[in-house]
């Protein structure tokens, strides 16, 4: 396997589903959907269907022999269990919810609930409570630290000179200093099943040498589910400033939401509420547009609110409610399953306005580059229409990568024509993060900006493809044999017991056999499951000529196909057929039908069917999760 060939993402994923059925194999577990071939929306009498038919072929007291005897008890045990299962309404709810664990809670608590519906919200409880255990320590909390530090001094000296001569008032020139800190932690606890508490803290300090430079506040919010797609929540403060908000969210379609909030200074009422309105849309499977409406709170509605602290200029009149400008934002997002996110946004307010535009791309499930620009516009005379002038001009270049599963380390350029260039460096944990933006010069200098850029970004490349990335495949690689040799022993006993169970359905296909040979019925003359060597033949136009293709791949493929890698299920398969039909249900894998294993743990698998119907010779190939259902006129090749 060559590097280009190997996907990373999908070694992943073979590796967690080699696991869970590692561990549903050690553990006795069965689907036993697929163990009586019915589909999840059968009903009761398609399950008593299934294992009268099931029972004739595994009944003990059918066999006279001993040894098939204790073959057909180990046989119709797991086949008994399957029916008990899915046949009482309780149970089967819990298994379809919760798997094997949680058949004994069904049995626990089916007498107290009346109906399927009960059950089954009983179920989902109970489902998302345990997922809520497992990640309660992490999930529901939320914590940021900022701390940023101005290090132009040390590396920028006679910029950083030049802009505090400039800017008189400006600090940080004789080396390192820390301009301020800000550290943000929210802890969310469930309160009902459609109710929720966050408390949260805030605190930001300055070094300023001045008591405006630092605050903090704590706040409390309840948030309440109306439904699948409606919330609601309410938010109060314990600090000042004391700002209530109200917020609902309505999703009534993927891709479409309505949002609304609203915010009022409990302690000034002489404040109008600032109004925010939101609504997106997508416009295509790829893009969704949306705009922002915000009425801020310096506005008045006739002589209402006309001497609210909030009009007059900073400076003028004390005020204890922040003062917003009104806004409105129209914007449009993308996402592509390619792994590319794009976005760009125009914001106008009563002072400025400003153009972003934003690019993502996710090279592959560990590391991603992303770009954007802002561009700034200033009014100085907010009261009068004037033109704009020109504030900032900003672009900022991020990379990020995955340390490991939970954790992630990025690097960030900001460099701009007012704000200088800032790096920053971060790390995120969970919902856990913490930043470090240290300012490299106040000024634009171009030849630092490319080197903060581009040898980060060199490294982090370097290290991502040349040392993190092949360490990642060695241990996914070293992984899967671990398991491989872990499941060498099930699979022996796999393979015993599915041997067993045809030589139990010998006798009795051999006569279903006979009888469809006399009838011109349908007859299974070759099965193989496992991971088969040609796949579903490629559409062609020219249907003999599609048919004699696929028949000389299958046939030559055949010829090589061996026991460790494919199992044959001819007999398998034939004893499934009724009335000169076969349908499997669409139900994960068949490995758990009667007479069926996996001989390639971990690889894809197929089933290859030859059958003939009226005398025609028909072939067919399904992947392990697809549904089956012969004869059908397509399959002919005759």
């Amino acid at each position: 396997m060559d590097s280009d060939a190997w996907n990373e993402e999908q070694e992943e994923q073979r590796l967690k589903s080699m696991r869970r059925e590692l561990e549903a194999a050690s553990a006795g577990e069965h689907d036993y959907y697929a163990v009586l071939n019915v589909s999840r929306r059968a009903t009761t009498e398609d399950i008593r269907e299934a294992y009268r038919r099931l029972s004739r072929l595994f009944h003990p007291d059918r066999h006279h022999d001993a040894e098939k005897q204790e073959w057909a008890r180990r046989q119709f045990h797991i086949i008994q269990r399957a029916h008990e299962i899915l046949i009482d309404p309780a149970v089967r709810a819990a298994y379809d919810q919760l798997g094997e664990q949680g058949i004994s809670l069904g049995k626990a608590v089916g007498y107290k609930l009346h109906s399927v519906k009960d059950l089954q919200d009983k179920f989902e409880r109970e489902a998302r409570m345990r997922r809520i255990e497992d990640v309660d320590e992490w999930v529901q909390s939320q914590s940021e630290i900022t701390l940023s530090v101005n290090g132009s001094g040390i590396i920028s000296p006679h910029a950083a000179q030049s802009f505090q001569s400039s800017n008189k008032g400006a600090s940080g020139s004789g080396g390192l200093a820390l301009q301020q800190l800000f550290m943000t932690h929210s802890f969310t606890a469930s309160l009902s099943d459609n109710m929720s508490g966050t408390i949260e803290g805030r605190m930001l300090s300055r070094n300023n040498n001045t008591r405006a430079g630092n605050n903090g506040t704590v706040k409390v919010m309840i948030k309440r589910t109306l439904g699948p797609q409606t919330w609601m929540s309410f938010t109060t403060p314990l600090l000042p400033p004391h700002v209530v908000a109200v917020e609902a969210v309505h999703c009534p379609s993927l891709g479409t939401f309505y949002q609304a909030k609203v915010e009022q200074h409990a302690l000034d009422l002489y404040t109008p509420p600032a109004i925010t309105m939101q609504a997106g849309r997508p416009l295509s499977p790829y893009t969704t547009a949306f705009i922002s409406v915000a009425t801020g709170n310096q506005y008045a509605l006739g002589s209402r609110w006309t001497n609210s602290s909030t009009r007059t200029l900073p400076g003028k009149r004390p005020t204890l409610a922040p003062r917003k400008p009104s806004s409105v934002t129209i914007g449009l997002t993308g996402a592509r399953s390619t792994g590319e996110e794009l976005g760009a946004n125009v914001t106008a307010t009563t002072n400025q306005a400003y153009v972003q535009a934003w690019y993502k791309r996710k090279i592959d499930m560990y590391f991603s580059v992303s770009g954007g620009l802002v561009v700034v516009g200033h009014n100085p005379q907010a009261a009068s229409i004037a033109p704009l002038l020109l504030g900032d001009i900003s672009v900022n270049i991020d990379m990020a990568g995955e340390v490991n599963r939970h954790t992630k380390l990025g690097w960030k350029v900001d460099l701009g024509l007012a704000s200088g260039v800032t790096v920053t460096l971060y790390l995120r944990r969970f919902r856990n993060s913490v930043k470090l933006p240290l300012l490299l010069t106040p000024m634009l200098e171009l030849e630092l900006a490319i080197y903060a850029s581009a040898i980060p970004m060199a490294a982090a490349l370097a290290l991502h493809y040349f040392v993190l990335k092949p360490r990642r495949r060695r241990l996914i690689e070293r992984q899967m044999e671990i398991l491989k040799d872990e499941q060498r022993y099930q699979l022996s006993q796999q393979q015993r017991q599915a041997q067993e169970a045809v030589r139990l359905m010998a006798d009795s296909v051999a006569r279903a056999r006979k009888q469809a040979l006399a009838a011109n019925g349908l007859v299974i003359e070759k099965a193989l499951y496992g991971d088969l060597p040609f796949g579903i033949a490629a559409q062609d136009t020219n249907i003999l000529r599609a048919a004699i293709t696929k028949f000389g791949a299958s046939r030559s493929a055949l010829s090589t196909t061996d026991e460790p890698r494919a199992c044959d299920v001819t007999v398998a398969l034939h004893a499934l057929v009724a009335g000169d039909q076969l349908v499997i249900a669409a139900n994960g894998s068949k490995q758990f039908l009667p007479g069926f294993y996996d001989p390639t743990f971990g690889a894809p698998k197929s089933l290859f069917i030859r059958y003939r119907f009226k005398g025609k010779l028909h072939e067919v190939i399904v992947k392990d999760d697809q549904a089956l259902a012969i004869p059908m006129r397509e399959h002919c090749i005759e």
